[in-house]
């Protein structure tokens, strides 16, 4: 884990750096709860009375799956970039921030343990934290020379 100001000398500009946010296992054990969590719940819908569900019931169903459903989608989809001095992870809403505008970073690897721990940078620009998650060696790379200064 490495942590301190950052200066822009750590990334060129000319930096084209992509690769996806979280790590293969990871998505895997993601894609095994959402099954497990459909196939648990079948029994349960199989004997469900449906004309028993209340309206207020089957917003907070719709809403759990709607929010599980988005979440799964993107931790699969999720890309995270450097290029042109902006840090930029595509989310449900995209996360983005011009390296110029960081004023502290810490970027947080545990060897051996990223199949499990997505490595993730975390910055901030003022009173707000933004953090990224990157599966991607390279970019792994520019996020502990932007830490560094290197």
């Amino acid at each position: 884990m490495s942590e301190g100001p950052v200066t822009n000398d750590g990334i060129a500009d000319d930096v084209a750096v992509e690769g996806p946010a979280f790590p293969l296992l990871i998505k895997i054990v993601a894609t095994l709860f959402v099954a497990a969590i459909v196939l648990s719940g079948m029994p349960a819908i199989q004997e469900m009375q449906w004309s028993e569900l209340t309206n207020t019931a089957a917003v907070v169903w719709g809403c759990a799956a709607l929010v599980t459903g988005l979440i799964y989608f993107w931790m699969l989809k999720s890309r995270t970039s450097i290029r042109d001095g902006v840090i930029e992870q595509t989310w449900i809403w995209n996360k983005r921030i011009a390296i110029d505008q960081i004023r502290q970073a810490k970027f947080i690897y545990v060897p051996h343990l990223t199949w499990l721990i997505a490595p993730r940078l975390v910055v901030r620009s003022g009173v707000s934290a933004t953090v990224f998650y990157t599966a991607e060696p390279a970019v792994q790379k520019a996020f502990a020379r932007l830490v560094s200064g290197g």
